[in-house]
């Protein structure tokens, strides 16, 4: 018996402590120290590769109105079907242009008895961006963006407001890279489409069908941004200033301070024949 055990022993003892089995064993321990270890968000995007395509469209913000009920938020997000790297691409140029995005514009009333939200419009969007016209040309940019929007409140009944816009939009932007500072106007023309004509059928005597879009600033400190709207029952204007909090505050938050002012008609598409005058403060990621 023992004869045979020593028999079995000899190859195990000979395999295990084999010079090329421990070296193999030492690599194999030294790549598992050398891998680092992942956090969640880099996990995550492992299993999410389109990332890539999202990116901000609108102004993201949370303000407070100085009356309370006046407090407002927006989201909006805008996402490429393809990539430029893409083989379908680079055979068709044109189609890198083509977009979906989704902004959510919410009015917030705090003073409210259980803070509820006055209005929100829902803002689905369909749209075309160009590539820069004056590419390699200095610092002169131009776009040309067009497209298809829907929008509605999500109500129903005689506060259920919807409508849908086709539009054009040419951009041109200045930018200075030495010195960080740029300069954009951006005329946008619009008409109406199915509009609902049962609860907000002249919409287009207060929105209009043009607005005009100009922002000035450094794009590491301080903008200024105006939107101008005329329509038939009047005009409107929104002004919005940004700037950095880290520059402001020593921990570095990854925010910006934005003030806006609004006077205007049609900020909400509930109360679109009133008139807003309001000033709010708060935060923005997207200005």
């Amino acid at each position: 018996m023992r004869t045979i055990f020593n028999a079995l022993l000899i190859p195990v003892c000979l395999f295990l402590f084999s010079p090329g089995i421990l070296c193999a064993a030492d690599q194999e321990s030294q790549t598992s120290a050398e891998e680092p270890f992942l956090e969640h968000e880099a996990l995550f995007d492992v299993y999410q590769p389109y990332l890539d395509n999202i990116s901000g469209y609108k102004p993201v913000y949370f303000l407070f109105g100085t009356r309370p009920e006046d407090t407002k938020f927006q989201l909006s997000v805008k996402y490429r079907f393809i990539t430029p790297e893409s083989i379908i691409a680079e055979k068709f140029p044109s189609i890198r242009g083509f977009h979906i995005a989704y902004t959510q514009t919410s009015f917030w009333d705090l003073e409210g008895e259980s803070k509820p939200f006055e209005d929100t419009s829902y803002k689905p969007e369909f749209f075309f961006l160009s590539s820069n016209f004056f590419s390699g040309r200095g610092h002169s940019h131009a776009f040309f963006q067009y497209g298809y929007e829907h929008e509605s409140n999500g109500q129903s009944g005689d506060t259920s407001r919807s409508t849908n816009y086709i539009y054009i939009k040419p951009i041109y932007v200045f930018f200075h890279q030495k010195s960080n500072i740029g300069f954009q106007i951006s005329p946008k023309i619009w008409t109406y489409i199915a509009n609902t004509d049962r609860t907000n059928p002249d919409l287009d005597r207060y929105r209009g069908y043009f607005d005009l879009e100009v922002k000035i600033g450094r794009a590491d400190l301080a903008v200024l941004g105006t939107n101008w709207r005329w329509a038939a029952e009047g005009h409107s204007v929104r002004l919005d200033f940004s700037y950095p909090l880290d520059r402001l505050i020593k921990i570095n938050p990854q925010l910006y301070l934005h003030a806006q002012y609004v006077n205007g008609l049609a900020e909400s598409m509930l109360d679109y024949t009133e008139r807003k005058d309001a000033f709010r403060i708060g935060v923005s990621i997207v200005r």
